[in-house]
């Protein structure tokens, strides 16, 4: 669905018998990309704003899912089980050219394109648990920025690029953390040792982050 920010004007944009989830905007905005299974496993589509000419761009057997666009919006990338375990992949806007990103024996997914177009960051078990990855967009220079025994996921980028985001179970709950990525130090912004708080991002200007919580029961 599309709705007005004042909560007007609820329009519905796919109109199949599948599971349509996780929108994506394009950074132009003309576009929205998102994952359904209307064609048997979950695959990659995009479709105009206005939710008219939806198109299946990884037409593969395996599932694909969680796409992200480059800030030129000219590519996606995406996790993919087509190899028989999760692996980053991308591929240029209308599907083509798709190639391996990561080559890993344990899982990597969550792909989040730098808003400065740079770095990929993602999260893997490639160290024995979740953490979060940085790479560069050929998929060259793989490096973890947490490093911890609990688990760390669901990457996201500030607006301008210097800091990441993530949820983390390393207080025994789990907390959303924040890192500039230049020093890679970690800070909890919740610090609610009772709740699990989850799915933060940023304010376009950086001054507040939006998450959800089950801290009032």
């Amino acid at each position: 669905y599309l709705i007005n920010t004042d909560g007007t004007n609820r329009t519905r944009l796919t109109q199949d018998e599948g599971d349509n989830t996780g929108p994506v905007w394009s950074p132009d905005g003309e576009r929205l990309a998102f994952v359904s299974d209307r064609d048997g496993n979950r695959e990659v589509y995009v479709m105009n704003a206005d939710g008219s000419e939806p198109v299946n761009l990884t037409k593969h057997d395996a599932e694909d899912w969680t796409p992200t666009w480059s800030p030129d919006g000219r590519r996606l990338a995406f996790a993919s089980f087509r190899d028989g375990n999760w692996e980053i992949y991308v591929m240029n806007a209308d599907g083509s050219n798709q190639q391996r990103l990561t080559d890993s024996p344990g899982a990597d997914y969550s792909p989040a394109w730098s808003p400065r177009g740079d770095a990929i960051a993602f999260v893997s078990d490639r160290t024995g648990n979740l953490e979060i990855h940085l790479m560069a967009p050929d998929g060259s220079e793989v490096r973890a920025v947490t490093s911890d025994p609990a688990t760390d996921q669901a990457p996201a980028w500030s607006h301008d690029g210097t800091q990441l985001l993530w949820e983390s179970y390393r207080d025994g709950n789990m907390e959303i953390m924040a890192m500039n990525v230049a020093d890679q130090e970690p800070r909890n912004l919740t610090q609610d040792h009772y709740a699990d708080d989850h799915g933060g991002t940023f304010a376009p200007d950086g001054e507040a982050i939006a998450y959800f919580s089950n801290r009032d029961g």
